[in-house]
This record gives C-alpha cells, structure tokens and sequence, in this order.
C-alpha cells in the first residue's frame, strides 16, 4: 500500500470517528460521578478558587481572597488543546461562575516549564499597570491559572467563548463547502508534481504552491470577515480589533524579548467575549546543546496574510507599533529591577535543562 493511500484511508477514518463523536453526550452531571463535589458548599470548607494564590495582589486586597461556594451540577465534555477535557464550572463567594477544564497533561512534559513562564508574565503586569504609557493603552498579558493537580492532572481556566484560529478555517471550510483537508492535500500534491519531474523545492516553488493555496482555498480575508459577521456593529468591531491588536503586541514583544517559542497560528486562541488573546504552551527556547536562549531566528515575530489583513497597514503602523515601544520603555525602567526577576525564573529553567 503506497502513502498516498494509507492517507486517504486514515483521513476517511478521522471523519467517521469525528462523526461517532459528535453522537456522544457533550456532558454528564457531577453528581454521578463525585457525590463529594456535588455536595460542597462554602460551609463545608473554606477552600479558595484554583489558582488564586497565583494572581499578585496590592497590599490593601491581599487578605480577600475568592473562595468556592459550590460546584454546578452540570460537566461538559469539551475538544480543547488537541485532546479532550470537561470542563468544571465553579460559583464563587462573589456569585461569578468560572469555568475550569480538567486536563490529563501525561503527555506533556513542559507544563512545568509552561508554568514559570505564565509566572513571568503575571508579575509583568504589575509593572505595565504601574507605568502610565502601558496603563492607559490597557498592555496586560492575558495569562489563566493554571494549576497542577497530580503530575498527570490540571486545572487550567478556561471560557466557553474562546475560539482558535483553526475553527475558523473550519468555519469558512463549510460555508464554502470544502474538506478541511483541502490545504494541505494540495501542498502535498504539488509538491510531489514537482518531485516527479526531478526539480528542487525551492524557496520560490513553495512560495508560488503557498499563493496558489492562498488564491483558491484560503484568503487573506478569512478572519476579517469571521470577525465582522461576529460583531456585526461599528463600535464592536473597531473595539475588537483594537483589543486584538494590542494583545498580538503584547504576545510578539514577549516572544522576542523574553526568547519564548514560535508563536504558531495554532497556538493563539480568541476570547469573543473580550477580544483578548491567550497563548497555550509557551516556554523558554533552549538549546538543547549549550542550555543557552536560543535568538537564531529569521524573523523576531509573523504577522500571517489574515492577521494583517484584519488589523489593517493603520493598525501596524498605528497601534502596533506604538504599544510595543510603550512595553519597552516600561520594562528598561531601573526601578522595576526586571533583571533580578529575571534571574530567579531561568535559574529554575537551567536546573531543569541540566536534570535532563
């Protein structure tokens, strides 16, 4: 059996089991599966949210602290960072309800260091709220709480309006009425066109394939128009777009400065409800090699054909650049002492390369 074969089999596969899941139930009560949580309230224990203790807090709030009061008798079983999860909803002492997914992260052996760098940017926002340039442009990471369980379990907060880029494409798939493997079967079938009559793959043969793909399956117009048919008025639209744009800034400045990993467009995830961005597993990039941050990279950060199209030559020129500098400048401020902050992390981050 030739590969081209084994991947149409497995991708004929893929749909009739995304079809078998769609017919599962999507939740279940938690009652039947933990009494003890179903039956806890605040009087039972006073234990506080998952994660609080993380979120630095002013000297005059650091003795309030939310605290559970019941856990919702429903669970949903939720598709998020390509595996599943249920998502718990907690009502707190102050009558807000916030969701959280139960993850089984055994696969994954970064989180820990997933973790440090959501530390990092937690105190970070302390300086931008502290400095007047970065305060009035709201420049704040979006950072969730993310809390170890067991070493196999997490709890990471989450919010049923958070949509990833590719569920956009899957959007646009149906409307247009195209298989969303269409991309990338393309790809590969010119590319082994061109393997066939023995020429290279060049940088100019992949770049005419990606304008070919661009022009027939995937324009540059796809998250624009997600974006307007989501908020169809003026002012939603222009106050979404602004938020997005500060918080990519926000994300690219983090990327380049701090030498975190490749922001990949599957990474980024979209907060309707608010319009900000959140970033699933960054982490430190080492060289394997020397346990040195590794700055070989062609390019500090990607602006994708969409993203651009949607903040617009204004909003790169405008907005983008703008905040980003405010960032800098508020980061090199000696009274912040950002270096010593800085050092406490990697060092922590150097131990774990050596360990390995």
């Amino acid at each position: 059996m030739g590969l081209h074969h084994l991947i149409a089999k497995l991708k004929k596969w893929i749909k009739i089991l995304e079809a078998k899941t769609k017919l599962l139930s999507s939740s279940f009560l938690l009652e039947e599966r933990c009494r003890f949580l179903s039956v806890f309230s605040i009087s039972t224990a006073d234990v506080e949210l998952p994660g609080e203790f993380l979120m630095p807090k002013s000297n005059i709030h650091s003795h309030y602290y939310i605290r559970i009061a019941q856990f919702m008798p429903r669970v949903e079983l939720v598709q998020k960072h390509n595996m599943s999860a249920r998502r718990l909803f907690i009502r707190a002492n102050n009558g807000k309800i916030y969701p959280y997914l139960v993850v089984n992260d055994a696969c994954l052996s970064d989180s820990r260091r997933e973790e440090r760098v959501l530390q990092l940017l937690r105190i970070l926002n302390i300086y931008f709220e502290k400095r007047k340039e970065s305060s009035k442009r709201h420049l704040l990471f979006t950072v969730p709480r993310v809390v170890a369980v067991s070493p196999q379990m997490r709890l990471i907060q989450d919010s049923p309006s958070v949509v990833t880029l590719k569920d956009v494409m899957k959007t646009h798939y149906v409307k247009k009425g195209i298989d969303e493997d269409t991309a990338v079967s393309l790809y590969y079938e010119r590319l082994a066109a061109v393997q066939a009559r023995g020429e290279q793959s060049t940088h100019q043969v992949l770049r005419d394939i990606f304008k070919e793909i661009q022009s027939t399956i995937v324009p540059e117009v796809v998250l624009k128009e997600w974006a307007q048919r989501t908020y169809p008025g003026a002012a939603d639209y222009w106050t979404f777009r602004k938020q997005f744009t500060t918080q990519l800034t926000m994300l690219q400045f983090a990327e380049f400065t701090l030498h975190l990993s490749r922001l990949s467009p599957e990474m980024l995830q979209i907060i309707r409800a608010s319009g900000r961005l959140n970033v699933g597993y960054y982490k430190f990039e080492i060289d394997d090699n020397k346990g040195e941050l590794d700055a070989n990279r062609p390019v500090p950060f990607r602006l994708t054909p969409n993203i651009s199209e949607l903040i617009s030559p204004v909003g790169i020129g405008g907005v983008l650049t703008s905040s980003m500098v405010a960032a800098a400048r508020c980061l090199v401020d000696p009274k912040f002492s950002v270096d010593s902050i800085l050092r406490a992390i990697l060092r922590d981050e150097m131990i774990s390369w050596h360990k390995k």
